[in-house]
């Protein structure tokens, strides 16, 4: 006999979900959950039934599976349909079209001035669709795979687009909300249209970009994305100002906000957050409409299912993930949340919430904040009570009285502006920065089965219990940032930066971190781009491993692509000690570093040791800058386990002679001079080093003005069976030595 279902529907939830996954994992979950819960799947066949048909159905939509991975054209001509509305940005207009064989691309247009390009649209287009270059570092944002997990195949600028006829039923909305960001734009200043626009329509684009950098590092982000409470707080309004001052009826009042809820969902930009609280809303008002008893938890699995089938997409999108994830762990922490007065029951919704996004945190952006949930205690009920009503009044406002805006307004700026100012100036206390690197999906999951047991604990009221599986949760973390320094294994990771240098060493059991060089690369010098390099690779790089602090910072010479970064990487990472060649002019350090950094000058002879390791310094021999700032390089033999590798900076032959003069002793690793031009790494320097020289690494730009490395550097190379690492091939490139063995692993473009 069957038996009812009602609660248990989150497990055809999970089933859906194992679809998304590989399929030789999802084969393995998938048996492991019909085991596990053999006995209850007998009891509802039917459920048993409908969860599998969910599993085969999220197969074939999965956008992983090998039926969507199709090769997309260089050019296009021919039909296009427009897939979303025309967003206007700093400098150009982006939207994103669909293809006759149904791949998509985004299009964006330098200008944009057309009334014809809507969604719906069909138009004609000449398109040159360029693929995205994939990440080449380790811990580096993807943005190919970014746009890969929204569906999108290829990038074009510049599209000639013509006899675009027709539109879909929603672009008149789409319209409409622009017609609104411009009017809100034209009444009411820059400061408050930004938040207006931002919190009521889902437009970040004109809040300040240290704003949102501070509500990042305070993991306030989710307050800058309407969610369920953005819309709870408006359909409350709304049907506060409907059945009170309209006097219309429950049922009327529930009628109308059952239109409302999809009109908004548009306006507001048709972000994951607000589907999934207006498709919530929506369900919950039709149960309450019709009578039903729905407990939250089927309430979500539904819409969970419902938007995944809507736009498979989602499900790679942070903020669906984070959106549902943090919905399931209030609703499964309900009686703990009830159980106290409104100032616990605020403590534990920030705590549980945190400690729910703990492990995506982690994985996709490698730190926390340990204070967040204080100041979530604080900037929650100031959104909720001040900010969201405030901006709602100040929109109708501006229809009803526009004098009154405008004085309504003021006040918002008196009491906004400094709780914004006071929230930048927090970002000094870098201290409550938790940077743990990036987890292993086994850790992930052993975090989340512990987690779950937390909940179930306290929710049993066995608090002394649960205090004990709390303080595993929080050793989980412990444990991978332990991981490292019970690692005998010697690593060098070569960057790929462009036309530049830069190079991580991480000595046995981590005993010490040392960087040498932090270029930034000469191409993007002239823009406003400041640490291009330290910020989108090194930091996140060093990060993702788990580093928080460098014992040192060595800079082979002070040209551009080798030093642009050094002050940004000392400041950042708390270094300990920053080495140069040793030379007479102090005011180019100065220029780079300022005066809050004392160098070490370093020439032939001198030796540094750490624990594991130990440098012998090659060259320069004095002070003074004889020749070009490349031949006064730093060059040093760095020796860790009875490995010696050569770092040669950007040393020319004229520098190499010096080289020459030292006694070397055998080398394994050889860092090639100045990007592999043919003014450096001399036949007399190879025939030097060969005889047990195996590997050689090549920092260089992909397709370079400098056309490094020359012909000659590779031949004399190759010829000696010298294995060649180039990061222009291989993106970053990482030596592991242990036991006496050397393994290189790659990340290809």
């Amino acid at each position: 006999m069957e038996v009812d279902v009602k609660g248990n529907l989150y497990l055809a939830a999970i089933v859906f979900t194992l679809g998304y996954l590989p399929i030789e994992v999802s084969l393995c979950l998938l048996g492991v959950l019909l085991l596990i819960l053999l006995r209850f799947w007998f009891n509802h066949k039917w459920f048993f039934g409908v969860s599998l048909l969910l599993f085969i159905l999220s197969l074939y939509l999965s956008p992983t599976t090998p039926l969507s991975e199709r090769v997309i054209p260089d050019r296009y001509t021919g039909s296009i349909v427009i897939k979303s509305h025309p967003i206007s940005k700093e400098f150009y207009t982006e939207f994103e079209v669909e293809l006759a064989d149904r791949q998509n691309v985004l299009v964006r247009q330098s200008t944009h001035k057309r009334t014809d390009i809507k969604v719906g649209a069909i138009c004609k287009a000449e398109l040159s669709i360029e693929q995205v270059k994939k990440a080449t570092n380790f811990g580096q944002f993807d943005y190919a795979l970014f746009l890969r997990n929204q569906g999108i195949s290829g990038t074009v600028y510049d599209a000639t687009i013509d006899e675009c006829v027709g539109s879909s039923l929603v672009s008149p909305l789409y319209d409409y909300r622009d017609r609104l960001l411009i009017r809100i734009d034209d009444i009411f200043s820059p400061n408050t249209s930004a938040w207006m626009k931002a919190l009521l329509f889902g437009e970040r684009t004109s809040l300040n970009d240290q704003l949102i950098e501070s509500f990042q590092f305070w993991n306030l982000s989710h307050l800058l994305a309407i969610s369920g409470l953005h819309v709870g707080l408006l359909l409350s309004l709304l049907y506060a100002v409907l059945y009170f001052g309209f006097r219309l009826s429950k049922e009327a009042a529930m009628n109308v906000l059952l239109v409302t809820i999809p009109v908004y969902i548009l306006l507001a930009g048709g972000q994951p957050s607000v589907i999934r609280a207006g498709m919530m809303a929506v369900l919950v008002i039709l149960i309450t409409k019709l009578k039903l008893t729905l407990n939250l938890l089927d309430v979500l699995s539904i819409v969970y299912i419902a938007s995944l089938l809507i736009d498979p997409y989602l499900f790679y999108q942070l903020s669906f993930q984070f959106s549902f994830l943090v919905t399931c762990s209030l609703i499964l922490s309900k009686r703990i949340i009830t159980t106290d007065g409104w100032f616990w029951i605020s403590i534990k919704i920030s705590l549980i919430s945190q400690l729910a996004l703990l492990p995506l945190q982690f994985y996709h952006f490698y730190y926390t904040n340990v204070l967040s949930f204080l100041l979530n205690l604080l900037f929650v009920p100031y959104f909720t009570l001040f900010m969201l009503p405030l901006l709602i009044i100040l929109l109708l406002l501006q229809y009803l009285s526009p004098m009154l805006a405008l004085f309504m307004e003021k006040v918002f700026v008196w009491i906004n502006q400094p709780m914004m100012n006071a929230l930048i100036g927090l970002e000094q206390f870098s201290f409550a920065q938790w940077i743990v690197g990036k987890p292993s999906i086994v850790l992930i999951v052993i975090y989340y089965v512990i987690f779950l047991s937390v909940m179930a604990l306290w929710n049993d009221s066995k608090k002394k219990l649960a205090a004990v599986f709390s303080v595993m949760l929080i050793a989980c973390w412990w444990v991978q940032q332990a991981i490292p320094y019970m690692d005998s294994t010697y690593r060098i990771t070569m960057l790929d930066v462009g036309q530049g240098d830069s190079f991580v060493i991480e000595l046995p059991y981590r005993s010490a971190v040392l960087m040498v060089d932090a270029g930034e690369e000469v191409a993007y010098s002239h823009l406003d781009r400041p640490n291009r390099n330290t910020k989108n690779i090194v930091q996140p790089f060093l990060w993702s491993k788990g580093i928080s602090e460098l014992d040192a910072l060595l800079i082979s010479h002070f040209d551009y692509d080798h030093v642009a970064g050094g002050k940004e990487i000392m400041d950042t990472f708390n270094t300990k000690k920053l080495f140069i060649a040793a030379r007479e002019d102090l005011e180019t350090v100065q220029r780079y570093f300022g005066d809050r950094y004392e160098p070490f000058l370093l020439r032939k002879g001198h030796h540094l040791r750490f624990e594991g390791g130990s440098i012998e310094v090659i060259a320069p021999e004095t002070e003074r800058l004889a020749g070009s700032e490349n031949d006064h390089s730093l060059v040093f033999i760095l020796e860790v386990d009875g490995h010696r590798t050569l770092f040669t900076g950007d040393v020319e032959q004229q520098g190499e002679k010096q080289i020459l003069q030292a006694d070397l002793p055998p080398i394994d690793l050889l860092k090639i001079a100045h990007h592999g031009s043919k003014t450096s790494t001399g036949e007399d320097l190879i025939t030097e080093v060969e005889m047990e020289l195996k590997d050689a690494f090549i920092s260089v730009g992909e397709d370079n003005s400098f056309n490094h490395p020359s012909e000659e550097v590779i031949q004399r190379l190759e010829e000696r069976d010298i294995r060649i690492w180039r990061t222009d091939i291989h993106g970053s490139v990482e030596m592991n030595y242990k036991n006496g063995q050397s393994t290189f692993y790659l990340l290809t473009p």
